[in-house]
């Protein structure tokens, strides 16, 4: 066996106690990519991960003298020999990267960096790609297939250190989010009660207000009641999101349910000329469902898209119901208004995440999501700028046990 081969031998069992000795998945990436600069004698190495947000890839981790301007850099999904292996999952091996089909020099114009040969290898758990591993620069050499064949090993530990990290991570955020919960209900039920003393302090003050004649008084005391209804909604959606609930199960008949909705609704739609249509499957009698529940998330989406309308022409809200294969039914609120742009529509039913601005507090669409996850269906967001939004919700017909 040679030298060459016994001291890549020896760095694999190197990575593996190094693995075991450290829970500092960042250090232990660094170390990782460091030591595989200087056993392939490059001038640089590189991790590259997908951003959930935006689907772009970027540089995770980086060595060489260009690291920090590197890690400003994003590339689409499918550019250049990373993104190409990052879609292919084929490793790839390029000496003449000038010539390739797949290279793009988009990240030497940023880094001011020129790109000599470079070696690509996917990173993989099971068979799902999770990101790139990439040298750059062999010094006075090119890269040959035994360097791609021990990359590929090395790109193995490096795939099992980012999983190992994406799972301590998830746990961690889970304890904190239980922990948050459990904090969060109970300020929310403090916050409820000091609300329901509020409104029954408003309910005496409105009897006695109009008999009192101040244009001022009557402004201010709708400013107020305004905000206790708010501060109300944000109570219920934080007991709503933040704690496990079995739905308490009712015969529902979901268009009639819809009817209730419009009718709390239709006045602001007047006021604001916008037409609210209704398409109802009469083949829908009764489903098996929360009343308050789904009452609660379809009320949110159709206020929501009330909003999206206002201020705008021929404005129409149409609300509509249809009986899906399987025992299931399809509820859809769709507007024609302002739409959503492509980035926060992946990010709608993110908690805290409004497109309203301090308007929105960034929990009706989560709360109703959850409300629906409970019901074991689904919903979904369709939009287009300027074109408008649908809201796709699927539900059971019958209770799902567990």
């Amino acid at each position: 066996m040679s030298t060459s081969k016994i001291e890549k031998l020896q760095k694999i069992v190197h990575f593996n106690t190094v693995m075991n000795q450290t829970h500092d998945f960042n250090e232990l990436l660094n170390i990782i990519l460091k030591e595989t600069e200087g056993l392939f004698d490059v001038m640089g190495t590189a991790i590259f991960l997908e951003d959930s947000d935006t689907g772009m890839l970027y540089f995770y981790i980086a060595t060489g003298e260009k690291k920090d301007v590197l890690k400003t850099i994003r590339m689409p999904r499918g550019e250049g020999v990373c993104g190409y292996v990052f879609e292919s999952g084929v490793s790839y091996v390029e000496n003449h990267p000038q010539k390739s089909k797949f290279f793009s020099n988009k990240v030497d114009k940023k880094s001011k960096f020129v790109t000599h040969n470079l070696l690509a290898v996917p990173l993989k758990i099971k068979d799902k790609i999770i990101g790139v591993i990439e040298l750059v620069n062999k010094k006075n050499s090119f890269f040959r297939k035994s360097d791609l064949e021990f990359l590929e090993i090395i790109a193995s530990q490096v795939s099992i250190t980012l999983e190992r990290q994406r799972i301590v991570e998830e746990k961690i955020r889970a304890e904190r989010l239980a922990s948050m919960g459990e904090t969060v209900a109970g300020l929310a039920h403090f916050i409820k009660n000091i609300v329901n003393g509020l409104s029954g302090g408003a309910y005496i003050i409105n009897k006695q207000i109009g008999k009192v004649e101040n244009p001022k008084l009557n402004t201010g005391w709708n400013m107020v009641k305004k905000n206790i209804d708010k501060i109300s909604d944000l109570t219920l959606s934080m007991l709503a999101y933040s704690k496990d609930r079995e739905p308490e199960y009712e015969n529902v008949n979901i268009n009639d349910l819809i009817n209730e909705i419009i009718e709390l609704v239709e006045e602001r739609a007047k006021g604001d000329n916008i037409e609210i249509v209704t398409n109802f499957d009469d083949k829908i009698k009764e489903i098996s469902a929360d009343y308050k529940g789904i009452f609660r998330s379809i009320l949110n989406l159709v206020t929501n898209g009330l909003d999206a309308l206002e201020g705008r022409e021929n404005a129409r809200l149409t609300i509509s119901t249809r009986k899906e294969k399987k025992n299931w039914i399809k509820i859809e609120i769709k507007d024609n208004g302002c739409g959503i742009h492509e980035e926060h529509l992946k990010k709608l039913f993110t908690k805290f995440f409004s497109t309203k601005g301090s308007k929105g507090t960034g929990l009706g669409l989560p709360v109703t999501k959850k409300i629906i996850n409970e019901h074991k269906g689904t919903i979904k967001a369709l939009s287009k700028i300027n074109k408008g939004t649908a809201i796709i919700i699927k539900l059971p017909i019958e209770k799902i046990e567990k």
